[in-house]
């Protein structure tokens, strides 16, 4: 591992470790599907949403996300957000990160690819309201 990511992962865990991270995660582009979580208090909502709509043959929608909305308990360890429903289910773990002043989540892979290019994806989900 070179000093600079050694460096930059450090920061990182620095500036989210200070922060306050709760609000409403919501993409940062105009999606025509995605996924928004609230935190707030120790719990969690994950709502998944899209634009498409799916009928059967007598043209009841079908729900395109049945499992969704998620809710439980969460907390942050290091950066990364751990995520457990109120079934008691282990979700995937996102990760934390403050870049430019903005709050974001991501998802390993884009964490992943944020450590190693300093770039983030196009549309990760931002804290939204006033300045995070």
């Amino acid at each position: 591992m070179t000093v600079f990511r050694t460096i930059l992962i450090a920061l990182t865990l620095l500036l989210t470790a200070c922060a306050n991270h709760e609000g409403l995660y919501e993409p940062g582009c105009i999606p025509y599907e995605g996924d928004r979580i609230e935190l707030k208090d120790g719990r969690f909502e994950w709502h998944r949403f899209t634009d498409e709509r799916v009928v059967d043959k007598d043209g009841t929608i079908i729900n395109s996300f049945p499992d969704f909305p998620k809710s439980g308990t969460y907390r942050i360890v290091s950066g990364r957000l751990e995520l457990v429903t109120d079934k008691d289910e282990r979700l995937d773990d996102w990760f934390v990160v403050v870049h430019a002043k903005q709050h974001y989540l991501l998802t390993a892979t884009q964490h992943d690819t944020f450590l190693e290019s300093e770039k983030l994806p196009d549309c990760a989900l931002r804290l939204t309201g006033a300045d995070s």
